[in-house]
């Protein structure tokens, strides 16, 4: 049994004049500039309107209007949320949907509501809260995929903040953004003690948790001279760049990147050139929630492979801001797989439905989520991260 949290002291009561800017459009369920087409993976998934936006602002009015109180069925549809932002994206009111809901969890994790795998994942036994990463792998482990440590701790203006996914389960992520920076002449450090970025935290509402990393990061930056940080992580950055100023309530010391950012700049600068890919690929880029709606970064992945000799893209209908979610959003396959999967089924179907031969994205958590539903549906349809075939086509010098 939970505790109740007194009226006019939940987070959510804050947020009154907000929650009542909602028409009730229901703009925020589809993408009507695109044919009909879904656009919120929860409600597509549920098929009931209390997990779209629209339904969880009518619970959030009728929360702060005394009508609802926060239980565990309301719970469910706020943590089902991939946290997509297509319907903050889409909204003719231009209502920030997803803080609102960031709020609600809030509320519901000071009641001990957090859907139970996901808790066992935060505050388990070998858990985010012990181990410093959701995977449970051993934190002595998190530079296991780094052969040259001459870079360790050593004082630069740029670091690569590696995360959790990358360090543990995508290690060739790491190795790539790590030889690509090598390639462009960044001088830049890499943590030993880097702790999760904290997104896990923030997606559960606990921010005060959230925030204790974020300090433990930052504290070893400024330690280092540190003024740049590259992620290859779309959730890592969004963390760092959207959350963290409002969660610490200043702003960050340093400047936070996407690693497409630095290497598009230098192909557009003519500093960088790709050798021709052979034979010729056609690819369709999925556009990460994250990286795209959160952080605004459509067009240098673009910009990219554009400049790869024999890369043809061919563009998902629903591409860019109108970009569909892959599912992994928000951590939801912890307790709502089912959502997780229908999402993932659907955008990985659109795009094999394009004729390309590679689905390729940017970011961890896409490509690990494209690969389970490739797996899934037996298909023979290829996945690749953007940042592999950036550094297998880097014109390096004294190639022929």
């Amino acid at each position: 049994m939970h505790r109740a949290i007194e009226r006019g002291r939940r987070r959510i009561d804050e947020f009154k004049n907000v929650v009542y800017q909602c028409n009730r459009c229901g703009q925020c369920l589809d993408f009507s500039t695109v044919g009909q087409a879904p656009r919120c993976p929860a409600f597509e998934s549920r098929l009931f309107e209390s997990y779209a936006a629209r339904g969880k602002f009518n619970i959030a009015r009728a929360l702060v209007d005394g009508v609802l109180d926060y239980d565990e069925e309301l719970a469910v549809r706020i943590f089902s949320c991939t946290e997509c932002r297509a319907c903050a994206e889409n909204c003719f009111k231009y209502l920030d949907t997803t803080a609102i809901f960031t709020v609600m969890k809030e509320d519901l994790a000071r009641l001990g509501l957090i859907p139970e795998n996901f808790k066992q994942a935060l505050e388990g036994e070998g858990g985010l809260d012990e181990t410093h990463n959701v995977y449970k792998a051993p934190h002595e482990e998190r530079l296991a995929w780094l052969s040259d440590r001459g870079r360790v701790d050593q004082p630069a203006g740029t670091a690569f903040f590696v995360g959790c996914t990358s360090a543990y389960v995508r290690q060739n992520m790491a190795v790539d953004t790590a030889n690509t920076l090598e390639r462009l002449g960044v001088d830049h450090t890499v943590l030993s003690d880097e702790w999760c970025c904290g997104h896990p935290y923030v997606a559960a509402g606990e921010l005060d948790k959230a925030r204790q990393l974020l300090e433990h990061t930052i504290a070893q930056y400024e330690r280092l001279g540190v003024k740049r940080v590259v992620f290859n992580c779309p959730g890592c950055l969004k963390t760092f760049k959207h959350d963290a100023p409002e969660i610490l309530g200043r702003q960050l010391p340093f400047e936070p990147m996407h690693i497409l950012e630095e290497i598009a700049y230098q192909v557009e600068q003519g500093e960088l050139k790709f050798k021709p890919v052979s034979p010729k690929i056609t690819v369709t880029y999925h556009d990460s929630c994250t990286l795209g709606r959160w952080l605004g970064v459509y067009e240098a992945p673009r910009t990219l492979l554009k400049h790869i000799p024999g890369v043809a893209i061919k563009e998902m209908p629903r591409n860019r801001g109108n970009a569909y979610c892959c599912g992994a959003g928000g951590l939801i396959r912890y307790d709502y797989a089912d959502v997780a999967d229908c999402t993932g089924t659907e955008r990985f179907q659109e795009a094999e439905s394009t004729g390309a031969d590679v689905l390729v994205t940017s970011c961890p958590a896409c490509l690990m989520q494209f690969q389970q539903t490739r797996s899934r549906l037996h298909s023979r349809f290829k996945v690749m991260d953007i940042t592999e075939i950036i550094w297998r086509q880097m014109d390096l010098p004294g190639e022929s």
